[in-house]
């Protein structure tokens, strides 16, 4: 099924500027859309072992700590 959207002139000439030969506008879309969908995925990756280390550096810190407190006793 189609539908018809409207956009601003300059959103049509950008789609346009980097639309690949044959290729349709929806095409175009449809493909922006797919590298917004790989690249939330990839940043929520970024994310996700960003907080990992994180939480391996405190555990780390809270080590040293406790050997630091153990010797010192």
């Amino acid at each position: 099924m189609s539908r018809a959207i409207k956009v601003e002139d300059q959103v049509y000439q950008e789609l346009d500027m980097i639309r690949e030969k044959g290729e349709t506008f929806s095409q175009v879309v449809g493909r922006l859309l797919e590298a917004q969908r790989l690249m939330f995925e990839v940043l929520n990756n970024v994310e996700g072992t960003l907080r990992y280390q994180e939480w391996k550096q405190k555990q780390f810190l809270k080590a040293v700590r406790e050997q630091q407190a153990v010797r010192s006793v």
